[in-house]
C-alpha cells in the first residue's frame, strides 16, 4: 500500500443530485451532475464549517471536524506523482480512510435540530455525561473561530422541493 498525499480540500455547495429509485426498492442511483439547488432536507441551527479551503481540518485525526450539511460538498484532491508504475495488467485500486461523525434530524438523535454540541476525541458518550463539554482551550477556540463562521438559523427558506430544470 502507497498513501496518496492530500493536496486540496474545498467546502462548497453543491445542490442535491438527482435521485433515482432502482429496483429493489433502496437500489438507488444519483446522477451528480443533474442537481437541484433546492430540496426537501432543512438544516439543523447552529454554525458550520465556512465554505473554501478546509485542507488544515483534514490532515490530523484532531477535533477540528468539517462541519456541513445538506447539499454541501468537501472536494478533495490527491497527488499520485509518487505512486509505483504497475506492472503490465496490472490495475490499482483505491481506498479512501475517513474519521468522522455524523449527525441526522432524525427523532431518536441526540439534540438532532441543532449542530452543537460538537463531537469530540475524548469525549465519552454522545451526548455529553454530565459535566463533559467540548474543549474550549485557546486551540479550539481558534478553530471554531476561524472555520466554524456560517450560522444557519434552522429558519432558512426550504424549497421542499427538486428543482433540476438546469444542469451544473
Amino acid at each position: 500500500m502507497t498513501p496518496v498525499p492530500l493536496v486540496r480540500a474545498d467546502l462548497g455547495f453543491h445542490g442535491f443530485p438527482l435521485k433515482i429509485e432502482g429496483t429493489p426498492p433502496g437500489n438507488v442511483q444519483y446522477i451528480y451532475e443533474k442537481v437541484s439547488a433546492t430540496g426537501p432536507y432543512t438544516r439543523p441551527a447552529g454554525t458550520y464549517t465556512r465554505y473554501g479551503d478546509v485542507l488544515p481540518l483534514l490532515t490530523e485525526l484532531d477535533d477540528r471536524l468539517v462541519v456541513f450539511g445538506s447539499g454541501d460538498e468537501v472536494h478533495l484532491d490527491f497527488d499520485p506523482a509518487k505512486l509505483p508504475a504497475l506492472p503490465e495488467g496490472w490495475v490499482r485500486d483505491y481506498f479512501f480512510a475517513a474519521n468522522g461523525y455524523e449527525k441526522d434530524m432524525d427523532f431518536y438523535a441526540a439534540e438532532g435540530n441543532f449542530v452543537a454540541p460538537l463531537p469530540f476525541l475524548r469525549m465519552g458518550d454522545y451526548p455529553y455525561k454530565p459535566g463533559e463539554s467540548f474543549p474550549l482551550d485557546d486551540a479550539h477556540v481558534n478553530y471554531l473561530l476561524e472555520y466554524n463562521t456560517r450560522h444557519m438559523s434552522g429558519n432558512e427558506q426550504r424549497g421542499y422541493w427538486f428543482d433540476y430544470g438546469l444542469s451544473k
